[in-house]
């Protein structure tokens, strides 16, 4: 098949300009959201602010630290079942260091394919993993994350009535619905794919623009589905706990805003979702005190982004010493063997 040339123009300019492109459009969406977050809180005093912060009970922040750690322990499985897929397995504490340190660089930096390669780079050095199994672990720990954001949104939107809205504005419930059917029927149809392939025996790697990737079983792909939605149910949980008098009841509410408020974030590549996140939670869930759901966010960006990259860069960093050491302990037992020796 042979291109149109405009369209091959196109392309070509697009390819030749992505960075330029994508810091543009990153300026463009922090720019929008910055104006969006000012008409929400221009009528909201810094002492409401504080105020709702100091409502937020230890014990509020006991859950949400716990339910962070939990959130973390679930996204070590991504790596895990990466490194199954791509025949490759580590052990625990390597999948966790490369998982765990990738999401947090890629939660707080943006760009995640860039900032969670960089970050496993790092972790599985001097490991059999070469860049091609790297790039393979982001793909299928991208997807795996993607399955999960489509089968939450699946979910809410065929069951959840209002849970698309904008302010005091929300689609119509059987124009949301069908949404929501048409996700979850083209979550079967992947499903049944996945299943028909292997059981025909045509289980060889898909070949995508050069690259080479391991169709997962049935139950592979229900685990990814399983392992991914848990995560991003457990971290929006970890939000939840921090607005006051917050009912199980609200929870499918609140998990519609976070999705959605998370995919916006990520499609801009704003570090961290630093202010989109914010804007679309805010607009999402006009039903919530709007003092107390900024003071929420506050601390769970502290708990949620902040804290596990610090925790993430001093991991690395022991990591690299203690790679340094070994090297330079097998270094001095080559060049001085007989001191080794006694």
């Amino acid at each position: 098949m042979t291109l149109d040339p405009r369209l091959q123009r196109l392309l070509a300019f697009l390819a030749a300009h992505k960075n330029k492109l994508s810091a543009g459009l990153m300026v463009f969406v922090l720019t929008i959201a910055g104006f969006a977050l000012y008409e929400l809180l221009k009528n909201l005093h810094p002492a409401d602010i504080l105020a709702a912060l100091r409502r937020i009970t230890p014990a509020q922040l006991l859950a949400s630290v716990g339910l962070t750690i939990l959130s973390y322990l679930i996204l070590t499985g991504y790596d895990v079942l990466a490194l199954r897929s791509i025949g490759k397995p580590q052990p625990y504490w390597r999948a966790a260091l490369g998982s765990f340190s990738s999401y947090t660089f890629s939660h707080n930096f943006g760009f995640a394919p860039i900032t969670g390669a960089a970050a496993r780079w790092r972790a599985y050095r001097g490991t059999n993993l070469d860049a091609a199994d790297i790039a393979r672990i982001v793909v299928i720990a991208g997807v795996t994350f993607w399955l999960g954001i489509f089968l939450l949104l699946g979910v809410i939107l065929a069951l959840q009535p209002g849970a698309l809205r904008i302010h005091h504005y929300e689609l119509a419930y059987p124009a949301q619905a069908a949404i929501g059917v048409v996700i979850l029927t083209t979550i079967a149809l992947y499903l049944w794919l996945c299943h028909r392939r292997h059981v025909t025996g045509n289980s060889a790697p898909l070949n995508i623009l050069g690259w080479t990737l391991p169709v997962p079983t049935l139950r592979q792909a229900l685990i990814q589905f399983t392992l991914a939605a848990l995560d991003i149910s457990v971290a929006a949980a970890a939000l939840l706990v921090l607005v006051p008098q917050a009912m199980l009841a609200h929870f499918p509410l609140f998990l519609a805003a976070y999705v959605v408020a998370i995919v916006v974030a990520l499609i801009t590549h704003a570090p961290g979702g630093l202010g989109v996140f914010e804007a679309v939670m805010l607009v999402a869930l006009p039903q919530v005190d709007r003092a107390t759901l900024v003071s929420a966010l506050i601390a769970y960006r502290l708990i949620y982004y902040w804290a596990p990259l610090l925790l993430a860069m001093l991991l690395l960093a022991l990591h690299e010493l203690a790679r340094a050491f070994s090297f330079a302990k097998a270094s001095h037992r080559k060049t001085h063997p007989q001191s080794s020796e006694s």
